[in-house]
């Protein structure tokens, strides 16, 4: 009798366990922020405000009540084929103290956000030293960053089973609106393509009071909130 006690006392203790280890975990989110400029959240000076990344993060925590983990894994100078090849080589971030490396970061991750391909843009359009490009010569770019970008993609879905949401690029720009435009919908109809979410900033942001400066590419807080606002649209549309 008494070993059958102590066989169901011992079951309760490791169901109880169980439970409390599911609820906490359900509550732990980890957030991994990809990219460039905007993903990091510059703003038209140069400097950085508080970006969609931060805000998003901010709706998580507080919106959801969860404990949030958001790795910044992104830089002003990113482009596709220096991400692609971070992931290749497995790059390490120090969070905490500890170092983490992107292939793990991406495997655990429960959200992942991705901005990139503006500077990938501007070099090859510098390439070109003329202030305007052919329509042909405007294609040949958009082709040759798409292809990238899809084997960027296909990479990161190796590491991953998530929605990745691509924030495209709004076009405050007039020099670069064009291939801007024909980034953005390339990169809408990968996302169809993958099952993946594409974030359409140029239309969110299609008025000055998102921006600082005529014919700055970065938006104001103001702007930042707005595409934040429609990445938690997104992110709650997947829980449904």
């Amino acid at each position: 009798m008494k070993k059958y006690k102590k066989i169901i006392i011992l079951t309760v203790i490791s169901l109880s366990v169980y439970f409390i280890y599911l609820v906490t975990n359900k509550n732990n989110i980890t957030y991994i922020s990809l990219g460039d400029s905007l993903s990091i959240g510059q703003n038209a000076y140069g400097g950085n405000s508080y970006g969609y990344t931060g805000y998003f993060s901010d709706y998580l925590r507080k919106g959801h009540n969860l404990n949030i983990t958001t790795t910044y894994f992104n830089s002003k100078n990113k482009d596709i084929p220096t991400l692609y090849n971070d992931i290749l080589k497995n790059e390490s971030i120090l969070i905490d103290n500890n170092n983490y490396n992107l292939k793990r970061l991406l495997q655990e991750a429960d959200i992942i956000t991705i901005s990139i391909g503006l500077n990938d843009i501007i070099y090859e359009y510098s390439l070109k030293n003329k202030n305007e490009l052919s329509k042909y010569e405007e294609d040949r770019i958009i082709s040759y960053i798409e292809d990238n970008f899809n084997s960027l993609i296909q990479e990161i879905k190796k590491y991953t089973t998530k929605k990745i949401i691509v924030v495209g690029y709004p076009t405050n720009n007039v020099k670069y609106k064009n291939l801007i435009q024909k980034l953005n919908t390339k990169y809408k109809k990968i996302c169809q393509g993958t099952d993946d979410i594409f974030i359409d900033s140029d239309k969110l942001l299609n008025n000055e009071k998102y921006f600082e400066l005529k014919k700055n590419l970065f938006p104001n807080d103001q702007g930042y909130k707005k595409i934040a606002e429609n990445i938690i649209k997104s992110y709650e549309n997947t829980k449904k």
